[in-house]
């Protein structure tokens, strides 16, 4: 009698089983990371990590570093290591003397950040529309103008965005007044592109336009000529209550106690104008 033969049974290929271990290898993997995750979110969360306090470091002229933090940390969400320092950073430089700020955490609780103060350089702005403080890089910047370390300092005008221009303006052309033992007290740059600067406490000089070189060199003339030219009339540097520098061969002036100066007289280069018969009032 013959048999018919059972079928064989099936093999498994090496292929299958290289998959399968490398599947169920994959899944312990994702086991264990989600469990290594969720064991590092509590961790991260525990009060050890709260943050506890803030050193401040740097320069605080204009306020204590316990004022400066007290201003801060209402601002600030998360702990030790969920606490973004960007943040941090921007919190502290959105105060009006704060001109930078470093953060580091240290470990395990607590944030150390270095500030650098704004520095004063000039008031900006009028009486009218009130005063604002330009930094030395000719920032402007909205700190109290009344917490600035000087109430000396030049007081500067114009469009915002001419700031640091009018600023570096200021810085040449204060020394050129060297000669006459004077200092410019103010500089301001109209929309028209013309400058005025205010020096001692009665003195306005109308300077024109033109460009930098232009301008030192038009009042370095005024300020070697006006000596004797004042003396003319038994005056000194500081009895010239306005100067008008906008012409091409001199320049005109107003003294105090003398009479409006005629300007339509032609004028060698340096020489103003001769006194006209008006009468001042």
């Amino acid at each position: 009698m013959t048999r018919t033969p059972s079928p064989s049974a099936p093999v498994s290929s090496p292929v299958d089983a290289r998959l399968m271990n490398a599947a169920a290898s994959l899944l312990i993997g994702l086991v264990v990371v989600g469990a290594l995750g969720v064991a590092g979110w509590r961790l991260m969360r525990l009060p050890v990590f709260s943050l506890t306090g803030i050193e401040v470091t740097g320069d605080t002229e204009h306020s204590t570093a316990a004022a400066v933090r007290n201003q801060v940390l209402p601002q600030l969400r998360g702990n030790f290591f969920t606490i973004r320092l960007e943040d941090v950073q921007s919190a502290f430089q959105s105060l009006p003397w704060v001109r930078a700020a470093v953060v580091r955490r240290e470990f395990p609780n607590r944030l150390a950040v270095r500030i650098q103060e704004q520095k004063e350089a000039a008031f900006w702005g009028d009486d009218e529309e009130g005063y604002r403080l330009l930094n030395e890089q000719g920032d402007i910047f909205d700190a109290d103008p009344d917490e600035a370390s000087s109430q000396n300092l030049p007081e500067l005008a114009g469009p915002d965005a001419e700031s640091a221009a009018v600023l570096a303006m200021y810085r040449r052309l204060n020394p050129v007044l060297a000669p006459l033992h004077a200092e410019a007290k103010g500089l301001r740059l109209d929309r028209r592109g013309y400058w005025t600067l205010s020096v001692g406490d009665a003195t306005q000089i109308n300077l024109g336009s033109g460009t930098p070189e232009e301008l030192t060199a038009r009042l370095a003339q005024f300020v070697l000529t006006i000596p004797p030219v004042a003396a003319r009339y038994g005056r000194v540097f500081s009895d010239v209550e306005y100067a008008d520098l906008r012409y091409k061969t001199g320049y005109a002036i107003r003294l105090k106690g003398i009479g409006t100066l005629d300007s339509s007289t032609p004028q060698t280069p340096g020489v103003p104008p001769v006194p006209g018969k008006k009468a001042k009032t």
